[in-house]
């Protein structure tokens, strides 16, 4: 099987009558050797100063040029903290399971506003 992932669901929708994919399932459209999933914005960024011990704005910290990057889902805030944001740790563990199942893997999202010269 294909797997399409698109950057939202409504172009994933186009996207699967295309390919003739109209079985609905949660969180991604299965049909004619294809499954068509999508994003919803970033799923994952890059993590915060804090993330790596730095705390607070300050000159001498800069630049911040960790050894490794750590990436983390999108958060949201709940009271005073960050939270993973449920939805998207939802998505991606559907994600997840369709790439591990697929044969080969399809980006369909739109790379040109992400990629400038």
């Amino acid at each position: 099987m294909k797997i399409i992932i698109a950057e939202k669901p409504s172009v994933a929708k186009s996207i699967a009558t295309i390919v003739g994919a109209n079985n609905k399932k949660d969180g991604y459209i299965e049909g004619g050797g294809y499954a068509v999933t999508w994003a919803f914005g970033h799923l994952v960024g890059l993590a915060m100063p804090e993330h790596y011990g730095i705390a607070g704005f300050r000159r001498e910290n800069l630049p911040i040029l960790p050894k490794e990057f750590k990436l983390l889902p999108r958060q949201v805030k709940e009271g005073k903290e960050y939270k993973n944001d449920p939805g998207v740790m939802k998505q991606l563990k559907v994600i997840k399971e369709l790439f591990s199942r697929g044969d080969s893997i399809i980006v369909a999202t739109d790379a040109g506003r992400d990629y400038q010269k």
